[in-house]
């Protein structure tokens, strides 16, 4: 639902409220300001002091914030030598309708690899996204323990990744089933093919998943990756499930899927056969996620695309193994 001007003016004001509450128990230099920044899932500013020093400010209701997790695991990166920015301050804070959780964390010098990869051309980024693939194998280093979302002590909810992957994924699929039911033939036969390997899928070791790694998660500065930020979507699970998100979303000449893995096997080693299958069948499981979520920001064109690439999927299924 969009909001209205009004809307927006008063929730900034609100969001502005809770930052300079809390401000004095991570800051002990004065809040000059807050601008707002892009954010998906939660409200994002900037929040600069009066010496120009800055942080970022994610806010949002405590039912959809996991902010104690994240803060958690991205302690255990960064002990783990793994570039993210330093978590600051989290907390709830009432307000006049309920209550807000936030998170603060450090604002990262640097351009998102994406704006990086515009600026320098697929030769010059090339390396920076090779560099990427190295980090994300450091993170699929990490120990967890079964699969699926974690807690704080990076332990997934279910004990074998097919309960999560296919049964984890029906009320996605009844939801994307209302929405189009012309797409119930090809719904089944992605269904299908995520059955018939379930025992691969049971097969899988876990690790933890950053959830979102994409170019506008990773920072660059000068050259080289300086965080990978946003880790609310984290995960247990195989690590082909990053790398099939990168590669359904965010492949491009700017930032391809190949220099990502070339970047990745610096660092891990994999069998080809097994990870493509687990990236298509990956690919399949975030479209069927596609359609609620393209319906609930109120895009329509969205839902046509991931029709179209569950289709291309389940007729290309010879050519990666899925038949």
């Amino acid at each position: 639902m969009n909001q209205s001007p009004a809307d927006l003016v008063d929730e900034r004001s609100l969001d502005a409220a809770v930052i300079s509450k809390v401000w004095p128990q991570f800051r002990d230099v004065e809040l000059a300001g807050t601008r707002r920044l892009k954010g998906r899932s939660h409200r994002v500013y900037e929040c600069t002091d009066v010496r120009g020093g800055a942080v970022v400010a994610r806010l949002s209701t405590p039912q959809r914030a996991r902010f104690n997790i994240e803060a958690s695991l991205v302690q255990r990166c960064r002990d783990a030598g793994i570039p993210a920015p330093a978590i600051r301050y989290v907390g709830s804070e009432d307000v006049v309708d309920g209550a807000v959780s936030i998170m603060v964390q450090d604002r990262v010098m640097g351009e998102t690899l994406r704006e990086h990869a515009r600026r320098v051309g697929p030769e010059g980024a090339s390396g920076a996204v090779r560099q990427a693939g190295e980090v994300l194998a450091r993170i699929h280093q990490l120990n967890t323990t079964g699969f699926g979302s974690v807690d704080a002590s990076l332990h997934g909810t279910d004990t074998k990744f097919g309960d999560w992957f296919i049964d984890g994924l029906e009320r996605k699929l009844d939801d994307a089933r209302r929405i189009e039911p012309a797409c119930d033939r090809v719904l089944d036969r992605a269904m299908a093919l995520m059955h018939t390997h379930r025992s691969m899928l049971d097969d899988c070791s876990p690790s933890l998943l950053h959830g979102d790694f994409s170019p506008d998660n990773v920072i660059v500065e000068s050259g080289s990756i300086a965080a990978v930020i946003d880790w609310e979507a984290a995960k247990s699970g195989p690590p082909e499930m990053d790398i099939g998100w990168w590669d359904c979303f965010f492949d491009s000449p700017l930032t391809q899927a190949s220099e990502l893995i070339s970047g990745y096997e610096r660092r891990s080693k994999f069998d080809p056969e097994r990870l493509a299958t687990l990236r298509h069948l990956a690919v399949l499981r975030i479209m069927i996620g596609h359609f609620s979520w393209t319906l609930s920001v109120g895009d329509p064109e969205g839902i046509k695309q991931a029709a179209e690439r569950i289709v291309l999927e389940v007729d290309t299924a010879h050519a990666w193994g899925g038949a």
